[in-house]
């Protein structure tokens, strides 16, 4: 693998590597407005510049890393700008060997480098006066009324913000904004070559939304070029109908859609919480699954109901069934996974495998075989999945990583990468079924749905 630290990548944004024309596409018909890279399916555009760097090696042997390519418009031809960003030596690592140094040490104000940005109108910006946008909203606290905390998370921001920078998204965009404004952008992405880190999820030719701190640059540069903003996943007219499982005074269980947020978030403002509402009267929220998970989700419907449903599933009495769809066979019918997790803070809300010292905190599934089908042109397992401890993605990134086979569908962790943002695909997995004692009457409630998983 070739390995290089921040400031050398940092070095890298000067210029693209090469460019290369794509004769066998039609100018004529690229996309006049770019799609959003962050929750876009790649274009064909991309595709093909992907498969075209593949054919010809356009990057060095042994390379790591991501690639990213910016199509662009130029005297009615499509040509294909590229930029690689090597991974850095903690790739190389083993995640039991990693520490906060490898993979996101705090950085302090004046470690902040004098680098200057454009955006598509010819404005500049400085990476310091960035970050200072950024933390305006979040006004100054005294040292013992929050201060430390946020001094610290405010350094970790600024690691975000920085490293940002030498994504390939983010340096073809500047070098585009500053030397070819005129050219139009067609399509931006990026895609992964080479192995896996040990503490990430990674397959190679595969696409993945550049890493989340570039949004910080790029809803800032693409101004002044005409783009897609990212847009909900869900509208009032689009939202998928919602099944009630159980309803009485106290609380609602229902089987909530793959693709519609359990509760109103910062993007997705519609979601099962705020369409139920409408008509069942205010709700309290139990418990969440993520956006893309379906299943058995459960509402309080009063205070009193929410403070013991709460102990319920605080002190773990509760029991969460899950089922998923792997991409291959697995080769064990049953079992543990145990592996810590945490929060990988320059491409949040992705999670990763990392120690304890670097924040991660022990997770426990257990797993077992059900069946294994024929689906989409492989074999593929059916598998009950349990959960010991509830951290954020837990159940993708250990079928990921601790059974190397991850849930079909998955954008974050699974081989399809932004292919799986298609219409016709999404993440196979289902809380298929809840049990807890009920608030009021102390009985023991059981509820469960099947699953019901597209084929591709």
């Amino acid at each position: 693998m070739l390995y290089l630290t921040l400031t050398e990548r940092l070095a890298l944004m000067r210029t693209p590597f090469a460019e290369v024309e794509l004769q066998i596409l039609d100018g004529a018909s690229a996309p006049t407005v770019l799609p959003d890279p962050f929750t876009s399916s790649p274009s064909r555009e991309l595709i093909v510049v992907r498969d075209l760097v593949l054919e010809k090696k356009l990057y060095p042997e042994n390379f790591c890393g991501r690639a990213g390519a910016a199509v662009v418009l130029k005297d009615h031809r499509l040509f294909a700008l590229l930029a690689l960003e090597p991974v850095s030596e903690s790739a190389s690592k083993p995640y039991e060997k990693l520490s906060l140094a490898d993979l996101w040490p705090p950085m302090s104000e004046r470690a902040v480098k004098p680098i200057v940005m454009t955006n598509g109108r010819g404005e500049k910006k400085s990476l310091a006066e960035r970050i200072e946008e950024i933390f305006e909203p979040y006004p100054d606290r005294s040292f013992h009324q929050g201060g430390k905390e946020q001094a610290l998370r405010r350094a970790l921001w600024r690691r975000v913000i920085a490293e940002s920078l030498s994504s390939p998204s983010v340096r073809l965009v500047e070098y585009l904004n500053k030397n070819h404004p005129e050219w139009p952008l067609c399509a931006l992405g990026e895609w992964w070559i080479g192995e896996s880190p040990s503490w990430e999820c990674r397959f190679d030719q595969t696409f993945y939304a550049p890493r989340s701190g570039a949004r910080f640059w790029l809803e800032w540069m693409l101004l002044g070029r005409a783009h897609e903003k990212a847009l909900p996943m869900q509208s009032e007219k689009t939202a998928p109908a919602i099944g009630i499982v159980y309803e009485d005074d106290d609380m609602l269980v229902i089987n909530k859609p793959a693709r519609l947020g359990s509760v109103p978030g910062v993007r997705e403002t519609v979601s099962a919480k705020s369409i139920l509402e409408k008509t069942h009267g205010e709700l309290f929220v139990v418990h969440r699954l993520d956006l893309d998970t379906s299943g058995i989700l459960a509402f309080a419907k009063n205070k009193t109901a929410l403070a013991r449903m709460n102990d319920c599933f605080r002190g773990r009495e509760a029991k969460k069934t899950y089922v998923a769809r792997l991409e291959g066979e697995l080769k064990h019918d049953s079992g543990d996974i145990a592996l810590p997790l945490g929060l990988n803070w320059l491409d949040r809300p992705r999670q990763c495998i990392i120690p304890a010292s670097c924040g991660g905190k022990n997770a426990l599934t257990h797993y077992r075989l059900i069946d294994s089908i024929e689906c989409g042109g492989m074999r593929k397992s059916i598998v009950e999945l349990g959960l010991e401890t509830g951290r954020t993605h837990q159940l993708r990134l250990h079928c990921a990583k601790g059974l190397n086979l991850p849930i079909d569908g998955d954008p974050f962790y699974g081989s399809m990468g932004l292919m799986a943002e298609s219409g016709n695909t999404r993440l196979c997995l289902h809380a298929k079924s809840l049990s807890f004692v009920h608030p009021s009457t102390g009985k023991e409630m059981f509820f469960e749905t099947p699953a019901n998983f597209p084929e591709f």
